[in-house]
C-alpha cells in the first residue's frame, strides 16, 4: 500500500501520540524540578531522570536547555490557565462572589504551579530567551482576567475610571504577598484579604 494507506496513517498517529507523551513527561518533570530545586539548580540531566527517560531521549526532543524551559513556560501556562478557568467557573451570582474570587485567587497564588511560575519570571529578568515566552503568557493571562472580570463584575454606575484595573491590582497584590511566603505576618495577610473583599470600587 502507499504512504497514505489507513494502516500507515494509524501508525503515524500512534507515533505522534508517543512523541507528545514523551514531551509531556519532560515538561512535567521540568516544572517539578523548578518547584523542588529552583531555576538555578534545574538541570536537563535531572529533568530526564525525573521523567524516567534517558539523556539521549531528552536531547532528541529538546536539544538545548533553553528550548526545554521555553516550552515549559507554555506548558505551565496551559496548566495554570486550565486551573484558573476551572476555579472561575465555580463563581456564582451569589452576593459573596467577590469574597469567593479573592479566596480562589489566593489559593492559586500559593500553589505549586505558581511556585514554578515565579521561578521562571525571576529567571526571565536575566535570561533573555525566557523573556518573550513569559511576557506572552502574561499577556494572555491579562486578557483572560479582563474578560472574566467584565463578565463576573459588570461596571456599576459611577465607577471610577480605574475600575478595569482592579483585577490586575488584586492579582499582583496577591502574587506579591505569596512571594513573601511564610515570612509575611499572618495577621497582616488576613487583614489585607479582608480589605480586598470589602473595599468599595
Amino acid at each position: 500500500m502507499g504512504a497514505s494507506s489507513p494502516s500507515n496513517f494509524k501508525q503515524r498517529l500512534t507515533q505522534d501520540e508517543k512523541t507528545a507523551e514523551t514531551r509531556r513527561r519532560l515538561l512535567d518533570a521540568a516544572i517539578a524540578c523548578l518547584i523542588d530545586r529552583g531555576y538555578a539548580n534545574t538541570t536537563t540531566s535531572e529533568i530526564a531522570e525525573r521523567a524516567g527517560l534517558s539523556r539521549g531521549a531528552q536531547l532528541y526532543h529538546f536539544p538545548k536547555k533553553e528550548e526545554l524551559l521555553t516550552n515549559a513556560v507554555e506548558h505551565l501556562f496551559q496548566l495554570k490557565f486550565g486551573e484558573i478557568k476551572e476555579k472561575v467557573s465555580r463563581l456564582t451570582s451569589e452576593n459573596d462572589r467577590r469574597a469567593m474570587a479573592i479566596d480562589m485567587l489566593w489559593e492559586v497564588a500559593n500553589n505549586r504551579l505558581t511556585t514554578a511560575w515565579i521561578e521562571l519570571v525571576v529567571a526571565s529578568r536575566t535570561d533573555s530567551y525566557l523573556q518573550k515566552s513569559v511576557s506572552a503568557a502574561n499577556d494572555r493571562v491579562s486578557e483572560f482576567i479582563n474578560q472574566s472580570f467584565q463578565e463576573l463584575f459588570p461596571r456599576p454606575d459611577g465607577a471610577s475610571v480605574f475600575y478595569d484595573l482592579i483585577p490586575h491590582i488584586v492579582c499582583l497584590t496577591l502574587e506579591g504577598m505569596a512571594l513573601e511566603g511564610m515570612t509575611l505576618n499572618s495577621e497582616l495577610t488576613t487583614k489585607i484579604l479582608d480589605a480586598l473583599k470589602t473595599f468599595k470600587p
